[in-house]
């Protein structure tokens, strides 16, 4: 009862956006007189494309598994809320606020559901990368005379301290020893909020933060920051090969393809931009799909490793097939959703380095094979013993159809959000 009605509310974000025209909205409170700080809220397009994604995502988080827990369900409400506020934050205190303030249901729903080690080392993470976004906002109201983003001038010297905020959230290479076991250890709602929504929460900040006010910097930059995305991208995939937890596999596949949307970023053309955008969209689908499809196959068969199982197909065709069409997703296969996004990096990067461009792309094969491998060994290796297992019921495959739906669409009609992202001023 406390699933179905957690679930029912989780749909008013979703339905006040599809029936509502937000694009422009805002609202703007003097919040501390003497320092000039409001609570200025407000939606442009950029903020439209991150509200929608986590408008579609938390109902799907709260369905894909039941917890009988008022105060679970509050906090996941409450991380809802938080980043609400963080996608509309237009004041750099009412940002830094939201950006802090989502941590602590995070860290609360890990510790008590998940795993407490994992808690701590994520919140210890993230305090240490964004420690000192405060002083580096109040450096920018010293400069400016304001905390307002369209206002406060550009200090080279601060642009780190945000930058570095941003990463550890992301996150960038090298900055992600807290991933593995957040992603892995986490209970399954939490493990799709991190891995789908928190980590868009430094992609954002990069967006509307580093390149707001740093716009200078961050080009200057970018060399470095693409060098070391990329590096991230080739050592998330080299470990999801060397993985046999696939849970751990679907985490540093996960920051393989988060370094892969900052070198988008950070090759500063608009074509790679864009797409790196798009990307982003993309790979809070398909994570969120593929954690999903991850946690019903540990229900089932009581394990995250994969080497004593094997020739599942027989057992849970649906499950299969299913685990399968998110595979090639997550893969870039032509006609889904993260060919045209990846094709759009690659091509943007192309235009400034061929090398690059082709360093890159082969993670892309890289990708192929180890999510591959993983899905070859488990559903179709011959089986090493007889089992007894149920294939996913009506309710679970109803829940992965509007992720198949999103998946196909936004690989074969992309036009809409690349029409949003190319408004973004």
């Amino acid at each position: 009862m406390k699933q179905k009605l957690a679930f029912v509310l989780s749909l008013i974000p979703l339905l006040a956006l599809i029936f509502g025209n937000w694009n422009g909205a805002s609202f703007d409170y003097v919040w501390i007189k003497a320092l000039s700080v409001h609570f200025h809220l407000g939606v442009d397009n950029l903020s439209l494309i991150f509200l929608y994604l986590v408008a579609a995502i938390v109902p799907i988080a709260i369905l894909s598994k039941k917890y009988d827990s008022t105060l679970f369900y509050g906090l996941i409400f409450l991380t809802e809320a938080l980043l609400i506020g963080l996608f509309t934050a237009r004041d750099l205190i009412t940002f830094i606020f939201f950006f802090e303030a989502v941590l602590i249901p995070l860290y609360f729903l890990i510790a008590k559901w998940g795993d407490e080690k994992a808690a701590f080392t994520f919140i210890i993470y993230m305090i240490a990368g964004s420690s000192l976004m405060i002083a580096g906002a109040l450096g920018l109201y010293l400069a400016s005379g304001s905390f307002d983003m369209n206002q406060v001038q550009e200090m080279p010297l601060l642009a780190f301290v945000f930058l570095l905020a941003f990463a550890v959230k992301t996150p960038l290479f090298p900055f992600h020893a807290w991933l593995p076991d957040a992603y892995s250890k986490a209970p399954v709602p939490v493990t799709i909020l991190l891995s789908a929504l928190l980590s868009k929460a430094g992609v954002y900040g990069i967006l509307r933060v580093s390149f707001g006010i740093f716009p200078a910097t961050m080009q200057a930059w970018s060399p470095i920051l693409l060098i070391l995305a990329i590096i991230g991208v080739l050592y998330g995939a080299f470990c999801a090969w060397s993985e046999l937890d696939y849970k751990r596999l679907i985490a540093y596949s996960s920051f393989s393809h988060v370094n892969f949307i900052l070198a988008g970023l950070f090759v500063w053309n608009s074509m790679a931009q864009n797409g790196a955008i798009l990307a982003a969209v993309n790979h809070a689908i398909t994570i969120t799909a593929l954690f999903l499809v991850a946690s019903w196959l540990e229900m089932r068969i009581g394990t995250t490793k994969y080497g004593n199982v094997s020739g599942l197909t027989a057992f849970m065709p649906k499950l299969a097939w299913l685990t399968l069409f998110f595979v090639l997703s997550s893969v870039a296969l032509p006609g889904l959703n993260n060919f045209v996004s990846e094709a759009m990096v690659l091509y943007g990067l192309f235009q400034q380095s061929i090398w690059l461009s082709a360093t890159l792309g082969l993670t892309v094969i890289f990708s192929v094979i180890y999510m591959l491998r993983w899905f070859h060994s488990v559903y179709f290796d011959a089986p090493k013993a007889s089992m007894q297992l149920a294939d996913i019921q009506t309710k679970e495959f109803a829940l992965a159809i509007p992720l198949v739906a999103a998946i196909v669409w936004l690989g074969i009609y992309p036009g809409p959000i690349l029409a949003l992202i190319m408004g973004i001023r």
